[in-house]
């Protein structure tokens, strides 16, 4: 049987793995402008940073606030000797249903061969709500400091081409104006792109390309605090998210798509400013990308792409685990038949088929008591409170009392099932399902085998040393031990690691993560307890200690002015209507009931300019009489298979966004604005389409050329939103008590008019 001595030694290696755990999330110290210039410095970077946006203030694509941040950059690559180059052009993206204008900033390090070219990249655009100096001035910044450090250094074989992309937030135009038109393109072959999703946290490896063996060894062998995790990009796969390096791998270039992504809830709003950035995530920026960009320099690029792709994952930031996917089949099967055979001859005789039924039943109780328990903690930890879907500004309280109710779900197993299953009977099906989990791992998403395959690769090297100790009184409890630490790490890593995908309205998913830890200490603990008479007062003290974490949870701020809901105000008018209405905009959030209620905001169905109605907390106010925009009809065309229409804009005024939304029903191919292909329905995107929409940013007054072709001859609406500053009389009234842990987000205030259009129908 196993021999522990106290099960305080479990508890002290959970608490090492879980600080180990932390330190993968966190940051580095940032580096002081006085170190050498072979060393990125953040200190160095948020100076130019900070020069940057001086006015904190945002900064959109073809507005006269990005032409200053564009000419300030510029300048900074002028001082390092280069002779940056701007790409200008108007371009569309019939992928996105976006156009604007595009300046990208382009400067190249010459190399000896200069064959093939190294990108490093980031977007210097902003979204219309906040001045962007996580996403992506920090990205900028550490360019621009690498830019300068690399002026000065040793030419390498390979070119590096820095490239500052613009209007990345309408739909990675800069980038794909760059990969389409600008003939340096052709020779790029690796792609380090900078992103942020958030203020702070890591700067995480989250993407890669395809056949990415050969570039995560590069990656493991040279970045000096490796955070990565192959499970991160299969999540990423599923949601909504896109960025610059979207557009290389879908033209299959590979690469690094780098970004941190913690305090989520400044990410867009009004926050994003250099204020709020964290130096540590800056340094970590700079140092994954500089340290990359010396292990490709003189590397041969052409040979960078490998057959296959790795899965990954990095212990506390220290090592790099990474494989071949091709072995995980084989690694598992291996591995589990060694851990099953060390088990089978280690309790041979203790070994007793009655515990084993015992043992069916428990595993699979303990487990749906940690996923309904985590499903039931959802709803006073997040879903009857009003907070942020990802991330909680104080998460310790109630990420304190998930890892209590596992406790409290492990000593309930201890007190139901000790005598009834033995250490031997749980032992073999504890891992025995983490030897199936690693099969199945294996064969459905090898990436992330190492979920399995690491606990299992721990334990059978535990059992070695049982094997050659001269005193073993506890056959496997080095094996054991040494199974429950690798067990540990990959429960608590991936605990922490869902702050940036789910907030604790989900903690089923979290107490999930759990489950690996909690079946693999087990054995253990029931070889403990095995002679003890257990009773449920330790159990009612985890209890009331749960409750305590759980009240604590309710009563902290789920929004602080740091990580501030979403909400702005706006006002919407439609053509023809005498009245139109202020709202409290949320979109990331849910709005401020109270605040809303108490400035007599009710909840009123609104034309959501989108051809359909939506909900939102609105006032009525006389309608402003905003000028719109007109549509002429320039003739039709009938097709074999469809319809062509042609129409002219005509936009009398300076707006920051013309949207059209064109119904699904419609039949719509295609959309060309002024000859140029801006919407091809049939091209994939992540998000799923409820209409198709069509955005034109910062477009010049005038007459726009639009020729929309459709599969149907049948006439459809076409609605049409114009941006108009919003007036200060409007809103002074409701922002002397504005929250403040309110900001804007997103889109920020603004006026909208939104009008509609029959197409194809006989006047």
């Amino acid at each position: 049987m196993l021999k522990l001595r106290h099960p305080v030694a479990l508890a002290l290696i959970t608490l090492l793995v879980l600080l180990g755990v932390l330190r993968t999330f966190s940051t580095p110290s940032p580096v002081g402008a006085d170190a050498a210039d072979v060393v990125f410095s953040a200190v160095r970077a948020e100076a130019i940073l900070a020069e940057l946006l001086q006015e904190s203030r945002p900064h959109v694509a073809g507005s006269a606030a990005n032409a200053v941040v564009r000419d300030r950059a510029i300048g900074h690559l002028e001082a390092a000797g280069y002779e940056p180059e701007i790409q200008a052009l108007h371009h569309c993206s019939a992928r996105f249903g976006a156009c604007s204008d595009v300046e990208n900033i382009i400067a190249v390090k010459e190399g000896r061969v200069g064959r093939d070219a190294i990108l490093l990249t980031a977007h210097y655009d902003s979204v219309w709500a906040g001045p962007g100096a996580a996403d992506d001035g920090a990205g900028v910044a550490a360019i621009l400091e690498i830019a300068r450090m690399a002026a000065d250094f040793p030419p390498f074989d390979n070119d590096v081409i820095f490239l500052l992309s613009d209007s990345e937030e309408n739909g990675l135009l800069g980038a794909e104006a760059f990969a389409l038109h600008h003939p340096a393109f052709a020779r790029v072959k690796v792609v380090i792109n900078l992103e942020a999703r958030g203020v702070t946290g890591p700067s995480m490896l989250f993407e890669t390309g395809a056949g990415n063996r050969s570039l995560i060894r590069v990656y493991a062998k040279n970045t000096p605090r490796p955070v990565a995790n192959s499970l991160v990009y299969e999540i990423y796969q599923q949601l909504p998210n896109d960025t610059d390096f979207s557009v290389y791998k879908e033209l299959g270039v590979t690469g690094l798509n780098f970004a941190f992504a913690k305090g989520v809830a400044a990410y867009h709003s009004v926050v994003d400013d250099a204020y709020h950035i964290d130096l540590g995530s800056l340094q970590h920026h700079g140092d994954n990308a500089w340290s990359m960009l010396q292990a490709l320099g003189d590397r041969n690029l052409r040979k960078i792409t490998a057959r296959e792709n790795a899965g990954y994952i990095d212990v506390f930031g220290l090592v790099f685990s990474h494989y071949p996917e091709s072995i995980t089949g084989g690694l598992a099967l291996f591995l589990g038949v060694w851990v099953m055979i060390a088990i089978a001859a280690a309790f041979r005789r203790e070994f007793r088929y009655r515990q084993l039924r015992w043992g069916l039943l428990a595993i699979p109780l303990m487990v749906l008591a940690l996923v309904v328990g985590g499903w039931l903690l959802s709803f006073p930890l997040g879903r009857w409170l009003d907070q942020h879907p990802l991330e909680h500004p104080w998460p310790w309280a109630a990420r304190g009392a998930l890892l209590l109710y596992a406790v409290l779900v492990i000593y309930a197993g201890l007190k139901l099932f000790s005598g009834r299953v033995s250490a031997c009977a749980w032992m073999i099906l504890a891992w025995f399902a983490v030897f199936v989990l690693a099969m199945v791992l294996a064969s459905r998403l090898p990436a992330i085998a190492h979920v399995g395959l690491i606990p299992l690769a721990l334990f059978a090297l535990g059992s070695l040393v049982d094997i050659v100790r001269k005193k073993s009184p506890a056959p496997l409890l080095i094996a054991s031990v040494a199974g429950f630490a690798a067990a540990a790490f990959i429960s608590l890593h991936h605990f922490i690691l869902l702050d940036g995908v789910v907030n604790f309205s989900a903690s089923h998913l979290r107490m999930a993560t759990l489950v690996l830890a909690c079946i693999t200490v087990m054995p253990m603990l029931l070889a403990f307890v095995r002679r003890m008479e257990l009773d449920w007062r330790p159990a009612r003290w985890i209890a009331i200690a749960l409750v305590a974490l759980v009240i604590v949870h309710v009563l902290l701020p789920a929004y602080t002015p740091e990580r501030p809901r979403d909400m702005t105000l706006m006002y919407r008018e439609v053509a023809g209507q005498d009245t139109g209405h202020l709202v409290v905009e949320s979109n990331a959030t849910p709005y401020d009931a109270a605040y809303a209620a108490s400035h007599d905001f009710e909840l009123t169905e609104l034309d959501d300019g989108r051809l359909g109605r939506t909900l939102r907390p609105a006032r009525v106010v006389k309608a402003l009489d905003l000028p719109g925009v007109a549509l002429e009809d320039a003739g039709t065309e009938t097709l074999a298979d469809g319809r062509r229409y042609r129409l002219n804009v005509v936009l009398p005024f300076e707006t920051e966004l013309l949207q059209f939304a064109i119904p699904l029903d419609a039949g719509l191919r295609s959309v060309r604005v002024d000859g140029e292909l801006a919407l091809d329905t049939r091209l994939h995107t992540k998000r799923q389409r409820k209409v198709y929409l069509l955005r034109l940013v910062n477009p010049e007054r005038g007459t726009i050329a639009l020729e929309l072709e459709t599969s149907t001859g049948e006439p459809f609406t076409v609605s049409a939103v114009s941006w108009h500053p919003l007036p200060a009389v409007l809103t002074a009234p409701f922002l002397g008590n504005w929250p403040d842990e309110a900001k804007a987000n997103q889109f920020g205030p603004r006026a909208e008019k939104v009008q509609t259009f029959e197409i194809g129908r006989a006047p």
